[in-house]
C-alpha cells in the first residue's frame, strides 16, 4: 500500500494529526545547489536544491512522526545527537564528491555505517536519487512490522519502493510533478514486483 501525494510537503503535513506517522525517511534538500553543478549535467540544470528546507518544515516533520532518519542531517539546524547513520560510498579518495553522507536519527542508539557502492544501481533519474538499499536497510533497522514510513521529500520515491518491498505503509509528497512521475511507476512496479529493485 502507498499513497504518494503530488505537491509541496507543508500543507500536507500541516493537515495531519500529531504523530500520525510511525517513521520519517528522507532526504531533503541540502542547499548545495548540485542540481545545477557541472558534474550532474547528465540531468537538467535545476534550482530546487538552492536552500535547505524552512524551520517550519522540520518542525512538522517532528511533529507528524514519531520517529525520523534525516538524510543529510549535517547541514540542518538539529539538536546534537549521537546516533549518525553513515553510507559508505566506497569510493576512492579522489573521487571528485562526497565519498560518504550522514543521516540524522531520533533513535537513542550508537552510530551505524551502511557500505553499499554508489555505483551498483546504474543510472540515476534524479541528480541526488539514493539507492533503494540504503533506504530499505535504514527503514529494516528502524521500523517495526506495520510502522508507517513517510518521505516529505520522496524524489523518485526510493524511500516508498523500499517500504513497499518490506511490506510497511509508504506515504510520501513530491513537489515536482516530473519526479513525481516517475516516482509513481516506480512504486506501482514495485507493488507488481517487491524484488525489481
Amino acid at each position: 500500500m502507498f499513497t504518494f501525494h503530488k505537491g509541496d510537503c507543508l500543507p500536507y503535513m500541516k493537515a495531519l494529526p500529531d504523530g500520525h506517522f510511525d517513521l520519517i525517511v528522507t532526504d531533503p534538500p541540502y542547499g548545495l545547489g548540485i542540481a545545477a553543478n557541472p558534474v550532474r549535467q547528465k540531468h537538467e540544470r535545476e534550482n530546487w536544491d538552492s536552500a535547505i528546507p524552512q524551520d517550519e518544515v522540520f518542525a512538522e516533520m517532528f511533529r507528524v512522526s514519531k520517529n525520523q532518519i534525516i538524510w543529510g542531517g549535517n547541514y540542518y539546524p538539529l539538536p546534537p545527537h549521537k546516533n549518525y547513520l553513515i553510507w559508505d560510498k566506497q569510493q576512492p579518495e579522489n573521487f571528485t564528491l562526497a565519498m560518504c553522507e550522514m543521516a540524522w536519527t531520533s533513535f537513542d542508539m550508537p552510530a551505524k555505517i551502511f557500505r553499499y557502492s554508489v555505483q551498483r544501481d546504474g543510472a540515476n533519474i534524479h541528480p541526488t536519487q539514493k539507492p533503494v538499499a540504503l533506504m530499505r536497510w535504514c527503514i529494516a533497522k528502524f521500523a517495526e512490522s506495520g510502522q508507517s514510513v513517510f518521505d516529505p521529500f520522496a524524489g523518485v520515491a526510493s524511500t516508498l519502493v523500499a517500504a513497499i518491498e518490506l511490506g510497511l505503509p509508504a506515504y510520501g509528497c513530491e513537489i515536482s510533478p516530473k519526479y513525481h512521475s516517475k516516482g509513481s511507476k516506480r512504486c506501482e512496479q514495485a507493488v507488481l514486483s517487491p524484488s525489481f529493485y
